[in-house]
C-alpha cells in the first residue's frame, strides 16, 4: 500500500472515530448526552440552596440516576427521548435532617419527579423543568464521589 493510501486511511478511521465521540455527546436533536455526567444543583425552584448543604445530581450510562438530595441519598432510573426526560423508580434513605434540610430535600425530590424537560445552557449549565415552567439549575461536577 503507497503512503498517500496510507495516510487517506488513517483520516478515514480518525474522522470515524471523531463522529462517534460527537454522537455521544449530543443526541440525535443536538441536545448534550446526560450519559456519563454529573451536576451540582445551584437553584431549585428559583431559591439558591441552603448554606453549606450540597445537592448533586448523577446519571449513569446504563440510566440510572443518583445524587445526594440534600441530607439523604437517592437513586433511580433515568430515560431521555429527545428534549424529553423522564426519572422512574426513585428511592432514597430517610435519615432525619434538621427542619430547613429536610424542607429542602423534599422540595428537590418532589420536582424531580416532575421534571419533563431538560436543556444544557450555552454557558454549560443544566436546567431541568417541570411541564409547570418550575426548574432545578445545576453546574457541571467532576467529582466522582457524589
Amino acid at each position: 500500500m503507497s503512503l498517500a493510501k496510507n495516510i487517506i486511511a488513517m483520516l478515514l478511521v480518525t474522522g470515524s472515530l471523531w463522529g462517534c465521540s460527537i454522537s455521544q455527546e449530543q443526541g440525535g436533536d443536538g441536545q448534550m448526552s446526560l450519559a456519563g455526567s454529573q451536576w451540582l444543583v445551584e437553584e431549585i425552584a428559583g431559591e439558591p440552596l441552603v448554606a453549606e448543604s450540597q445537592v448533586t445530581i448523577g446519571f449513569t450510562d446504563e440510566g440510572r440516576v443518583f445524587g445526594s438530595s440534600s441530607c439523604n441519598r437517592y437513586n433511580g432510573g433515568w430515560h431521555v427521548q429527545g428534549e424529553e426526560l423522564t426519572f422512574s423508580q426513585m428511592a432514597t434513605t430517610r435519615m432525619a435532617c434538621p427542619g430547613t434540610l429536610m424542607q429542602q430535600e423534599d422540595r428537590f425530590l418532589k420536582l424531580l419527579g416532575d421534571v419533563h424537560r431538560y436543556q444544557v445552557t450555552s454557558d454549560g449549565q443544566l436546567v431541568l423543568e417541570t411541564d409547570d415552567g418550575i426548574t432545578i439549575l445545576a453546574t457541571p461536577s467532576s467529582d466522582p464521589a457524589q
